[in-house]
């Protein structure tokens, strides 16, 4: 399926809507979704272990890369709509998302610029980007799958141009990216489900892990038994 708003394999619909995902996901695999907020297919990869009410959960974040300039990387080639406003498609972090917002000049990136190059985030004053506060991330049950904390966060921002008929911009220099507001849009399991998750799924895993350790170790002993019991016949038949 394609969305009509990009070029080539950027107007793809790749992955699923983030709720979940096949299950056994493992550390090395990149998960893709769609974000029909951004208008685009995005992707999260590995970033390291997380406990949620008593669930070892996998946290995914969305990187750097996935906002990077095509001059960095080179797939993102066809989310650069337009050469002078990126300066040649040289700027990251900002993604113009005009296409698919009837032609209105909005543009999409982190909270406070994260990731974007230095030049649009010394643009504006007041700015403190942290990843901490501002990056997106899902926090994933790796056996089922399912995403079970999340925080989506996303800063829209407008385009400003130099113009002679608007008094506010007629002192303006240069086109610039102008944050607006920024979004943070989050949930976790609730205390039931999760009570309920643990009892039928993770409580489950954990039993059969310790099953299959003890069956590991049972078999071990019996082998060295059967050894040890081997060698000692073996001695006394040689004597």
């Amino acid at each position: 399926r394609t969305l009509s708003y990009w070029e080539g394999h950027c107007d793809m619909v790749n992955g699923t809507d983030g709720a979940s995902f096949p299950p056994f996901v493992q550390k090395d695999q990149v998960l893709r979704f769609f974000s029909s907020d951004i208008c685009r297919s995005i992707y999260g990869v590995f970033y390291g272990k997380q406990v949620v009410k008593g669930i070892t959960l996998y946290r995914f974040t969305v990187p750097r890369e996935a906002f990077a300039s095509p001059t960095e990387v080179g797939d993102n080639y066809c989310f650069c709509t337009d050469p002078v406003i990126s300066e040649n498609c040289t700027l990251a972090g900002v993604l113009d998302i005009s296409a698919c917002k009837a032609k209105r000049p909005v543009y999409i990136s982190l909270p406070h610029f994260l990731h974007a190059s230095e030049s649009i985030l010394h643009d504006v004053e007041g700015l403190s980007p942290s990843e901490k506060e501002h990056e997106t991330y899902l926090d994933i049950e790796p056996v089922t799958g399912f995403t079970l904390r999340f925080a989506k966060r996303l800063q829209v921002n407008l385009l400003v141009k130099p113009s002679t008929r608007i008094d506010p911009l007629k002192k303006v220099k240069k086109p610039y990216v102008f944050p607006l507001l920024w979004l943070n849009e989050s949930a976790v399991i609730g205390d039931e489900k999760a009570e309920m998750f643990r009892s039928k799924i993770s409580n489950r895993l954990q039993l059969l892990s310790t099953l299959q350790m003890a069956l590991m170790i049972g078999g071990s002993v019996l082998f060295l038994a059967f050894m040890g019991s081997y060698f000692i016949c073996r001695s006394k038949k040689l004597k």
